[in-house]
This record gives C-alpha cells, sequence and structure tokens, in this order.
C-alpha cells in the first residue's frame, strides 16, 4: 500500500511522509504499523496498516488538483446562508468535511471560515477549526509543490 518515503495524508492532521513500516507486538499478535513523520508539531503518527484505508490515509494529490484548490478558494461563499445555521449544525459540516480527507473539501471549509473571520471576529471554535484546515491545507500543498510552510501559505493567501 505505502512504502517508506511516501507522501500522504491523515484527515485531522494533514501531509506527511511515510518513515517506515514497523511490525510490533500487540497482545502477542504481530502487527504492520505505517510510522508517519508528520509535517507540523514534530508529531509522529503510528497507523495500523489493516486501518489505514479505513482512516482516510492516502496519497498527495498531484499539481494538477491544486488548480481545483485554488479555484474553491477564490469562491466567495454566501456568509450570510452559513451564519444562518446553527454553530452545532456547521460544527458538525465542517468536521465531516475536514475528516473526508478531501483537499477540496478542506478548502471549502478554510475558505468558509477565513471569509468569516474577514466579516467578524469567530469563535474560539472556529478559529480552531480554521487553523486546523489551513495547517492541513498548507501542509498538502507543501509536499505537492515541494516547498517551505513559509511558501505554502503565501501560496494560500495568493487565493484568498
Amino acid at each position: 500500500m505505502f512504502v517508506a518515503g511516501d507522501r500522504v495524508v491523515y484527515p485531522l492532521h494533514g501531509g506527511a511522509i511515510v518513515k517506515s513500516v514497523e511490525q510490533r507486538e500487540q497482545n502477542g499478535v504481530l502487527t504492520e504499523y505505517f510510522i508517519l513523520q508528520m509535517l507540523f508539531e514534530n508529531m509522529t503518527v503510528s497507523i495500523p496498516v489493516e486501518n489505514a484505508r479505513k482512516r482516510g490515509l492516502r496519497l498527495i494529490v498531484d499539481a494538477k488538483k491544486l488548480s481545483e484548490v485554488a479555484k474553491v478558494l477564490r469562491e466567495k461563499p454566501d456568509v450570510q446562508l452559513i451564519k444562518s445555521i446553527s454553530w452545532n449544525r456547521r460544527f458538525k459540516m465542517y468536521m465531516e468535511k475536514i475528516k473526508s480527507g478531501s483537499i477540496i473539501e478542506v478548502a471549502r471549509v478554510f475558505k468558509i471560515l477565513f471569509s468569516l473571520e474577514k466579516e467578524k471576529k469567530i469563535s474560539v471554535g472556529e478559529r480552531r477549526l480554521l487553523r486546523n484546515a489551513k495547517q492541513i491545507l498548507q501542509s498538502e500543498v507543501m509536499l505537492v509543490k515541494n516547498i517551505d510552510a513559509e511558501q505554502a501559505d503565501s501560496w494560500l493567501g495568493k487565493y484568498c
């Protein structure tokens, strides 16, 4: 499925590099794990190989897909419609989109929250989601374009 050196995305956490595939004993059973080095927060994550697909682990998108992301980021969301939805429903909607692992859906969440933030100060929870969505997007852009965090941030900023 994945091998050391693969560039992947883990939903809710963002871009990572597969450091290795290791076997570990758990309750007397050998289990294979993908060891991921996340791009942000100097974090390493272990995911059982058998659960990787179910958890949404995927290869990064190709450069062509980033043009679709740019298109989403250029769109102007209907902020009034979004604000008419209760916070609980919005939060659930945002989390479903982020958990999907789709870079396009994460871009939509980022753009909505970014637009809300520009219009009026958003809640602490929404600000946390905005940071998370940005980090997920930024990390995948870093891997696709082979650039650093600052350059990926500039790339995102061009379209918002």
